[in-house]
């Protein structure tokens, strides 16, 4: 299936995401570097924790209103609260007014229109799609979203701090036309109501029950977080996000800093006069990555079209694992420069898949709920690889590279136990068209 034979808010919502991705992340990303030099570097680190804190409260709201008062006025919240905080800031950083103080505020208000969008964004996607495309969307919204990073992080690199008002001046404009495009393209997918079965299946309270069905309006937000708690394989799914991608997030903390302090005029290969140090060979594995997610994850599941999804899945996973694990303790560039291909080659494999995954996961009732904690796991899994770089100033490289790799292999198995309940479910529905 290509882009153009999706679902029109599909179509849209890929669009828009990948020029507000650009824009943003032309800003947002250098904005720690801005407040330092404003306001001082403790100033930087406890608004960068407090913007997470704000994100995640901000999801858990967005999820809730998502399931109770629809997917598109939810999308227009959050894209409303992101043009007002653009606004605001481009105000703030005129060539007639600065003040650093209402840009930090404005950042971290920004950082509550994503979590008030997010999981709406995910629920739609999920509404509009089938699981014969939803691997498709899956895999072209995530090469969009890197190839938008890719771009955002050169731009901003070279551009943020002589053009910063005119970089808050287009994200602006183009908040405000995705706004608008949003309110007067985009339209409702959100489930009427829960069918009977399905309300049993999630053992819904008696007060939320209605003959003809459980209306999302009728459950209370402590309910719904209650009930998806209680969803035992949703958890164990979380679990294993936050477990495996803090393995990759490890590259900005404990990774980076290694290879930044060990390397130093190091040949690319034993014999070679050419040699690298370890800040800048860092920059070129990011790179790498960056520049390997989009010229390959487009041609990945083509490759992989008829291997074992689940199979592929978990060997991808381990790949990812594995190459990471390397970095935390290899010395050698040009091997550095190998197994992070490995870890990206496993990256753009697992992630649609795992993503689809999750599909078979969420209940029509309460996808937005759902959506909303898993949309959570990536910034988990930061503070995770956070607390590794505080570990490995405690034990030998050797010693964390064994750490790491069992923290990755810990959430491979926790996808594994899930997957012979999918197959079973699976199996019973195609019984059942029998």
């Amino acid at each position: 299936m290509t882009f153009f034979q999706f679902h029109p808010n599909v179509r849209l919502r890929i669009a828009l995401s990948f020029l507000t991705n650009v824009l943003s992340n032309m800003i947002l990303p250098f904005m720690s570097i801005y407040i330092a030099r404003t306001l001082g570097t403790v100033v930087a680190g406890t608004a960068t924790t407090i913007s997470i804190a704000v994100g995640l409260l901000a999801a858990t709201i967005g999820g809730h209103y998502a399931d109770r008062i629809g997917r598109k006025k939810m999308m227009l919240l959050g894209e409303g609260v992101a043009l007002l905080a653009y606004v605001i800031m481009t105000f703030a950083n005129s060539p007639l007014w600065h003040s650093a103080a209402l840009t930090l505020l404005m950042t971290v208000i920004s950082s509550a229109s994503w979590g008030l969008s997010k999981p709406a964004v995910e629920a739609m996607l999920i509404d509009v799609s089938t699981p014969d495309t939803r691997k498709a969307i899956y895999r072209i919204n995530y090469w969009s979203n890197n190839l938008a990073i890719s771009f955002a992080g050169l731009i901003g690199g070279f551009f943020f701090s002589q053009y910063l008002f005119q970089l808050l001046l287009a994200a602006s404009g183009m908040s405000l036309v995705a706004f608008m495009i949003t309110a007067i393209f985009m339209s409702e997918t959100m489930p009427a109501t829960v069918p009977a079965a399905e309300r049993a299946a999630a053992d819904l309270p008696a007060e939320a029950e209605a003959e003809a069905g459980v209306k999302p309006q009728q459950v209370s937000m402590f309910e719904r977080y209650k009930e998806v708690l209680r969803d035992r394989r949703f958890v164990r799914y979380l679990l294993a996000s936050v477990l495996v991608v803090s393995v990759e997030m490890n590259l900005n903390g404990y990774i980076g800093v290694r290879i930044a302090q060990d390397i130093q005029h190091t040949p690319w290969l034993p014999g070679l006069a050419s040699t690298v140090d370890g800040l800048p060979l860092v920059g070129i594995l990011r790179t790498e990555n960056t520049i390997a997610v989009v010229l390959l994850s487009l041609f990945v599941g083509r490759l992989l079209r008829n291997t074992s999804d689940t199979r592929v899945m978990l060997l991808a996973m381990f790949l990812n694992v594995a190459g990471y694990s390397y970095l935390v303790i290899g010395g050698q560039p040009a091997m550095l420069l190998l197994l992070m291909l490995v870890a990206t080659i496993g990256e753009i494999t697992y992630v649609p898949l795992k993503q689809a995954m999750l599909v078979q996961l969420v209940p029509d009732h309460a996808r937005s709920s759902y959506m909303a904690l898993s949309s959570m796991t990536n910034r988990v899994a930061i503070m995770l690889s956070g607390l590794n770089l505080i570990i490995g100033g405690l034990l030998p490289s050797g010693a964390m590279a064994i750490f790491i790799l069992v923290t990755g292999v810990a959430g491979i198995g926790l996808i594994a136990s899930i997957l012979p309940s999918l197959r079973e479910e699976e199996r019973m529905r195609q019984a059942a068209v029998l």
